[in-house]
């Protein structure tokens, strides 16, 4: 254990230097390799929920490492290095805890209505905008490290039904929202303040599926501080009532 340990504070260094800490840069390994047995927030899916584990840092070592014989857990140790196998078991600790939020709630809703603009596409209960995903139950949805990438990286992992296409016009003006049906015969989007548009595909230039999220990088805009202050208040955002899919 104490050996497991060191390695995951020099991994930590190895991380910090990169501007990510280890259950982040984790996160992306776990996305290539897990995400399709266990699920995208590791909560389940044709194997087990990671999120209520009970196993210590060395067990999942073992566990990534070795796989587990008459199950389709494959072993890992060919194919990754132990150090991304120990980052895979940072972010599955992350994603067993909320303790790992750090910054100030309150100071995070701020944020959130105010300086961040948040409302302008998000919704918590039956304030702000269904433009975007509706945030009121997110916290229970998405453990910190999740949140904290929807804010600096977005594109990393879009809400699917929330994807962005741009219809070229006739005129050669373009415009921009989030996809709401796409077929060979037509396109509807909606647009950043809620108006639906609907067009005859023949009738507009292009179209053209996005693949940058229409949700902007936070890191741009908000010191470290501000992000994991917006973060902190995302985590208590727990509304069993709601989900991320609810649309106006």
């Amino acid at each position: 254990m104490r050996t497991i340990r060191i390695c995951l504070l020099l991994s930590a260094g190895v991380c910090a230097a990169s501007g990510q800490t280890p259950a982040e840069a984790g996160l992306a390994i776990y996305r290539r390799h897990c995400t399709s047995c266990h699920g995208a927030q590791a909560d389940g899916g044709r194997a087990p929920d990671l999120t209520h584990g009970s196993l210590s840092e060395t067990q999942m070592v073992n566990t990534i490492s070795s796989g587990v014989p008459g199950t389709e857990m494959a072993a890992y140790g060919s194919r990754l290095s132990s150090e991304e196998i120990r980052r895979i078991v940072a972010f599955l600790n992350s994603a067993n805890s909320q303790s790992a939020v750090a910054g100030d709630a309150a100071r995070g809703q701020t944020l959130f209505w105010e300086q961040g603009g948040c409302a302008r596409c998000h919704a918590v209960g039956n304030r702000g905008s269904f433009v975007g995903p509706d945030l009121s139950g997110i916290g229970k949805q998405r453990n910190v490290v999740y949140l904290r990438e929807s804010l600096v990286a977005p594109s990393a992992d879009i809400a699917r039904g929330y994807e962005g296409v741009t219809v070229t016009l006739p005129d050669g003006k373009t415009l921009r929202g989030v996809e709401r049906s796409l077929d060979d015969f037509s396109v509807v989007l909606q647009d950043f303040t809620g108006k639906v548009y609907s067009f005859d595909r023949a009738s507009v230039g292009s179209v053209t599926r996005d693949k940058q999220s229409l949700m902007p990088d936070y890191s741009q805009t908000l010191s470290a501080a501000d992000v994991n202050d917006v973060v902190a208040y995302l985590a208590t955002l727990r509304d069993p009532r709601f989900t991320e899919a609810r649309r106006r």
